[in-house]
């Protein structure tokens, strides 16, 4: 492969403001072709904000034609696009994010550990962990809270993926701001450096003033050894690139070569079998 360029937008979403915030990833979109992205992440939730009774009135269904348009607008555009919104399945709710490819809703991730707020909107947990293929690299998404959980990750990398997702909402008091920020910094870095994966997270920057949250931004691609290739910085708007192809070309990490074949044959062997069993 002698290129693949990740963009990650960095942005303020308006809770709620589903035209807004569709109009606002059209831009990105936009950007992130002119600028010669292979893919671009956008944050958690961004179509619909974050706030469950705000979730709940701005979700979308998958096949939602507004949802569709922007998949033909990645398309014609050449970009692979992931995007965040509040999905409505019947009468539930879920915190989803969409990758749209081929001019179409190509696959989704819902967000597996949920936190109690996700919890109210979503009153129940998901467990499918897909990975996906385009562009010639197999990948996958964690949301926001999922980092905290390297067994996701770890399932992902099992699975295949060489490239890790991470889109965030994280809207949080002053106070707490730069606490989370290295603990979810270093979460990244370790996911990064322990599976062998490029790790790209997207989060939102912004004040929310009714709640009186932050957003602080500290969105990053990460490569495989843990270092930052490309960051955003904190509390400003901006979409980063990065072309990760000079990172792809190393050992698989689930080929293990510290390890003896045999042991090697054996993990593979037993993830099969678990994954078969479920």
């Amino acid at each position: 492969m002698d290129k693949l360029v990740i963009g990650v937008f960095q942005g303020h979403c308006v809770d709620g403001d589903l035209p807004a915030n569709i109009a606002r990833t059209e831009k990105v979109i936009d950007e992130a072709a002119e600028r010669g992205c292979d893919f671009v992440c956008l944050p958690e939730v961004f179509l619909s904000g974050m706030g469950v009774e705000i979730q709940k009135s701005s979700a979308m269904t998958l096949d939602d034609p507004r949802l569709l348009s922007l998949a033909a607008r990645a398309a014609d555009r050449g970009v692979v696009t992931l995007v965040g919104l509040t999905e409505k399945r019947g009468k539930r709710f879920a915190v989803t994010e969409a990758i749209l490819a081929d001019g179409r809703v190509a696959g989704h991730y819902t967000k597996t550990m949920p936190t109690e707020t996700d919890w109210d909107l979503m009153q129940f947990h998901d467990d499918d962990l897909p990975v996906f293929t385009a562009r010639g690299v197999t990948f996958g998404v964690i949301i926001c809270h999922d980092s905290s959980f390297p067994e996701v990750a770890a399932t992902l990398a099992w699975k295949g993926a060489r490239i890790i997702f991470s889109p965030h909402y994280n809207g949080l008091p002053r106070d707490r701001m730069d606490s989370h920020r290295i603990l979810v910094r270093n979460n990244h870095v370790g996911i990064a450096a322990h599976y062998n994966v490029i790790v790209a997270r997207s989060n939102v920057v912004g004040h929310w003033p009714e709640r009186d949250s932050y957003g602080y931004g500290d969105s990053a691609v990460f490569g495989p050894d843990g270092a930052p290739l490309v960051e955003a910085g904190l509390f400003k708007e901006t979409l980063i690139t990065v072309d990760v192809a000079p990172y792809l070309s190393g050992v698989d990490w689930r080929s293990r070569t510290e390890m003896r074949p045999a042991v090697i044959d054996q993990l593979h062997s037993a993830a099969a079998a678990a994954l078969k069993a479920k």
